[in-house]
């Protein structure tokens, strides 16, 4: 037992933003430490989301000992009904609100795909422990933008394994977000001898508190308001919202929550917190609004209306209310609207519409800009006292880009650790300890992303991206030759259609000679009626796309139709 190996593998989350899935193995047993995903990148036309690639551990299913959920944030936990419809009844740990969280998320995934996902969830105490085939796993509470968030400390003969998860140092944080930082200092004295901390802010110096408060920032538009304010808020950075209604509160004014998704973060503990004893959100019924009197001047004029929503759709949101397309918020003259949702990685092109599209309306804007209000992510200070804490042999940077690892290696070398106990990961590289110590080799294991394309899990490859970027860049041309079944002839008119390739008026000659080459790549057939008819689509395609890129510089997506009747 003492000489059992630990490895540390990363399925996602290393040099990326999201998507985090982190593998400790104890001997055999593997602990399986968040179940993310991330959205695509920019040239990833028509895909929805990302998620891990799960062939290591389904072929090692047998060994999964648990699935550890750190927080209810997509980047931790929206890939886990993917992972339990691919292996189901592993056991899930969670604190009690993002055990809460979890379910809703699990029945909305099997309602949508008729499926079974037999979620086994087991409920922790945030400083609570709890011992899973034999090992001892401890928890303790951090502070993050969501409630209930904490951190991981795996108990293995060599020492802790702590996963720290995303946090801040903040020692005014409210209920529901504090720290536990004498939990930490004890399982620092009892030995740690792998440290995971996150990287995304490594490079931000100081600490993140106060920056990532609100208040400060949009007190003075509360007291000058006159009229209605509308605020934008990511769902789940539930932190924000509470300083929100505390603003609301204070002025004297009703909030309505306006998320236009009714299973966002905010919506759900909204609606959580009514069963609770003390619950994370309150919100006296004396400073709460009614949704359907927005628009009516004479009783939504101190309201705080709440915009949330999840960061890929929170500024389609905004435009549409811009538009006028929402049909009860609608921005009027005396309207004060705030973004505080920061702009991330992928919105900036639509973010930069909805400002300039606010601009041109009656309201009083106010933009939060990234540098103002920081995200609750460790800066710099932050993983300072971290290490501080735990004291650990080994320093393990994990979620963020490799510049941020790089950056939170420097942290690391200030607080006295080795660069030869700095471990810089990518997903799919392992690696290793035994009696204490790293193991020199490392290895490589396959994790590929997964991309979900609506209820597609998979099934969008490389070339279904290239096609449709193709489609999005010089559009797609359609040609369908009808020939008589028996003797291969051309019995009626070629049809040539065409969408976002050419303005027909202009290129009629283009259209005519590419059906004319068409013609006599089918003609080919009454001579030779045993040729595959798949030869004579791809003679129609090569033919015509060699004319087309020579004569306009496109490259459509062509698709040659044979008709036999």
């Amino acid at each position: 037992m003492k000489n059992e190996t630990v490895n540390i593998l990363p399925i996602g989350g290393q040099a990326e933003n999201g998507k985090s899935m982190y593998c400790v193995e104890v001997g055999q047993k593997i602990f399986i430490i968040d179940a993310g995903y991330r959205f695509p990148d920019l040239d990833k036309l028509g895909v929805d989301i990302v998620i891990p690639s799960f062939d290591y551990l389904i072929s090692r299913k047998e060994d999964i000992a648990a699935i550890i959920i750190t927080h209810a944030h997509d980047d931790a936990m929206a890939a886990l009904p993917y992972l339990l419809n691919a292996i189901p009844g592993i056991p899930v740990y969670a604190p009690s609100l993002t055990a809460d969280l979890i379910e809703q998320m699990v029945e909305r995934f099997e309602r949508h795909r008729r499926v079974d996902l037999k979620l086994a969830i087991k409920r922790v105490k945030r400083n609570g422990y709890a011992i899973i085939e034999g090992t001892r796993v401890e928890f303790f509470p951090v502070t993050h933008s969501i409630p209930g968030a904490i951190g991981v400390a795996i108990d293995t003969p060599q020492g802790y394994i702590v996963y720290g998860g995303e946090f801040i140092i903040d020692f005014g944080a409210p209920d529901g977000f504090k720290a536990d930082l004498q939990k930490m200092m004890e399982i620092g004295k009892k030995g740690v001898l792998v440290l995971m901390a996150e990287s995304s802010y490594a490079r931000k110096s100081g600490y993140t508190s106060p920056k990532h408060k609100l208040t400060d920032k949009i007190e003075g538009l509360f007291e000058e308001a006159t009229g209605r304010i509308i605020i934008t808020s990511y769902a789940q950075n539930v932190f924000r919202t509470k300083e929100i209604i505390e603003l609301t509160k204070k002025y004297h004014r009703r909030i309505v929550f306006y998320g236009r998704d009714k299973y966002d973060k905010t919506n759900s503990i909204l609606r959580f917190s009514q069963n609770m004893r003390e619950p994370v959100i309150s919100v006296p019924e004396r400073n709460l609004g009614k949704k359907e009197n927005l628009g009516n001047a004479r009783k939504d004029r101190n309201y705080v209306v709440l915009l949330s929503g999840a960061p890929h759709n929170i500024y389609n949101d905004i435009l549409d209310v811009v538009d006028g397309g929402d049909d009860l918020l609608k921005i009027r003259e005396g309207d004060t609207f705030i973004l505080a949702s920061p702009v991330l990685p992928g919105t900036e092109k639509i973010a930069n519409k909805c400002f300039n599209d606010l601009y041109k309306t009656d309201a009083k804007v106010a933009i939060l800009k990234n540098k103002q209000l920081f995200s609750m992510h460790a800066s710099e200070e932050d993983l300072k006292v971290l290490i501080q804490f735990f004291k650990p042999k080994y320093y393990l940077p994990i979620k963020g880009e490799y510049q941020n690892f790089v950056a939170n290696a420097a942290v690391a070398r200030s607080m006295n650790i080795r660069d030869d106990h700095i471990i810089i990961l990518d997903n799919g590289e392992r690696v290793g300890f035994e009696k204490g110590k790293l193991n020199a080799n490392r290895e490589v294991i396959e994790v590929e992303d997964v991309m979900v394309d609506g209820a597609g899990i998979g099934d969008v490859g490389d070339k279904v991206i290239d096609d449709r970027i193709q489609l999005s860049n010089d559009g797609i041309v359609v040609v369908g030759v009808t020939i008589d079944k028996n003797t291969k002839e051309i019995i009626s008119q070629t049809d040539c259609q065409t969408r976002g390739f050419v303005y027909l008026k202009d290129s009629a000659h283009v259209i005519k000679h590419v059906i004319e080459l068409c013609e006599q790549a089918v003609g080919k057939l009454k001579d030779h009626p045993d040729t595959d008819v798949q030869e004579i689509r791809n003679a129609m395609r090569d033919a015509s796309m060699r004319y087309i890129t020579k004569e306009t510089g496109k490259k459509p997506v062509f698709i040659g139709v044979i008709i036999e009747v």
